[in-house]
């Protein structure tokens, strides 16, 4: 997809209206699935709608103005790949010249070149922090410009979502989605069941929302045990052999979260490797809503696929950022990316199954 994405006139129905500040519900949600209160990120309607009437009138010419994007990853996988595509297409229909800063996953890394960016001087800085407290202490240095600040992909300073002083926050993967994606799986026990967790880095951020998510969702659904949390590092190696140690244990398990498509391949293996059949026996659930995971989806292989919108992850957040070149606003409050149009004019939900799957096109 090289075209910017576009907005069709909504008819914003009670599905729809349900996902308000107070709710904060993923389009089409079950009403019986309570978003638990504490640290929840919220998202913001007035958010979306002011980044998506800003592209609806037309993007503006910004002469030439220079971005940094300043991401912990560009080349690293799929999502990273696709997302810095968004950035690119959205810089080049703005006539900004964007210059790419990529961190790596390393959080030193990015640090120096948050310090580069500021000595080369730019228009304005796109963030995606390696970590939260080191990503809020690079905002605060740059900060210091003056120049307006949009943090995509992951919050930082502490926050759920929104951080004050950007001039936006665009995103999915925050603890609210984690934990609408677990729910999700959670509720499809009827009965007592036992599930099995596979994630990413342990110690990452990603990772911390991705645990606390499970552990919310769980006490919130006591007649499901999680029965092993484990890391996968994102690794389909990594994830065969904890799912196989798992099944082993607990051949009755019926649910396997994973929080990655391309690790998801792992788990199916490991489902298969234990004499069980996939969706029939086990009920898998997985992240990213890739080519390959719609494909497994509507196979039959996979139960579903939450997605993820690297793309306009950060397309909208080049446009957030040209808004506050422009015309000096913020857009804040937290652009959830559930809320795009490629989810309501779409499958209706971040949740594909094979019974929405096929009208949804993955992108990466």
């Amino acid at each position: 997809m090289t075209t910017r994405p576009t907005r069709r006139i909504l008819i914003i129905g009670a599905a729809i209206a349900a996902l308000s500040l107070s709710a904060c519900a993923a389009p089409n949600q079950s009403s019986d699935d309570a978003v638990p209160s504490g640290k929840d990120a919220v998202a913001s309607e007035s958010a979306m709608a002011e980044t998506l009437a800003f592209i609806d009138a037309g993007l503006p010419d910004l002469e030439g103005a220079k971005i940094a994007y300043l991401t912990e990853c560009a080349t690293e996988n799929a999502f990273c790949q696709r997302r810095w595509q968004g950035a690119q297409d959205a810089a080049k229909e703005l006539n900004a010249d964007i210059t790419l800063f990529n961190a790596g996953f390393d959080v030193n890394a990015q640090q120096s070149q948050v310090e580069d960016a500021i000595q080369r001087g730019f228009d304005g800085y796109i963030l995606s922090p390696v970590a939260d407290a080191p990503g809020c202490a690079n905002f605060e240095t740059l900060s210091e410009t003056g120049a307006p600040i949009v943090n995509i992909n992951s919050p930082m300073c502490g926050n759920p979502d929104f951080t004050e002083g950007t001039s936006g926050f665009v995103a999915m993967q925050t603890e609210l989605f984690f934990y609408q994606h677990v729910s999700n799986a959670f509720e499809s026990c009827e009965d007592e069941c036992k599930a099995i967790a596979v994630g990413g880095f342990v110690g990452s951020d990603l990772y911390t929302r991705w645990q606390d998510a499970i552990a919310r969702a769980a006490e919130e659904h006591p007649n499901v045990t999680v029965v092993s949390e484990q890391p996968g590092n994102f690794d389909p190696s990594v994830a065969l052999g904890v799912v196989q140690d798992a099944l082993q244990a607990n051949p009755d398990a019926e649910i396997v979260l994973s929080s990655w498509d391309d690790m998801t391949r792992g788990v199916e293996e490991g489902v298969r490797a234990a004499g069980l059949t996939p969706r029939e026996d086990v009920r898998i659930y997985s992240v990213a809503g890739t080519e390959y995971g719609v494909e497994r989806v509507l196979d039959g292989a996979w139960t579903s696929t939450s997605v993820l919108l690297p793309y306009e992850e950060s397309y909208y957040g080049v446009v957030q950022l040209a808004r506050a070149l422009r015309e000096g606003a913020a857009t804040e409050g937290f652009t959830y990316l559930a809320e795009a149009p490629r989810i309501v004019d779409g499958p209706g939900a971040i949740f594909l199954t094979s019974d929405n799957a096929s009208g949804f096109e993955p992108g990466y």
